[in-house]
């Protein structure tokens, strides 16, 4: 058997719910990363909409219109959480089919 073949069929299926849980989690902290940039004006500028831009622009407004600090917020938590259910998900799923 080839270097290739034994990857493939032997390391592979042992190592890919680990790498799935890893990019899932890579993507949920890059999702955090960008937003906390944005917030800090440190992020893509205007009239590129981000939403820690948004969090940051609606923070003086937060007593009057408490939905614009919410509305973003909520959109970060929402992706986060999703991104982190799918890899928990697939790599269930992985080892599911490992077993």
């Amino acid at each position: 058997a080839s270097t290739l073949q034994i990857l493939w069929y032997a390391v592979m299926p042992n190592i890919a719910a680990v790498l799935v849980t890893e990019f899932t989690r890579a993507l949920s902290m890059a999702i955090l990363d960008i937003a906390a940039l944005g917030f800090l004006d440190l992020g893509a500028q205007l009239p590129s909409p981000e939403w820690g831009a948004m969090l940051g622009d609606s923070l003086e407004l937060v007593y009057v219109a408490p939905w614009t600090v919410m509305l973003p917020g909520a959109a970060i938590l929402v992706s986060v959480l999703l991104v982190n259910l799918l890899g928990d998900g697939m790599r269930r799923a992985i080892n599911a089919g490992v077993e």
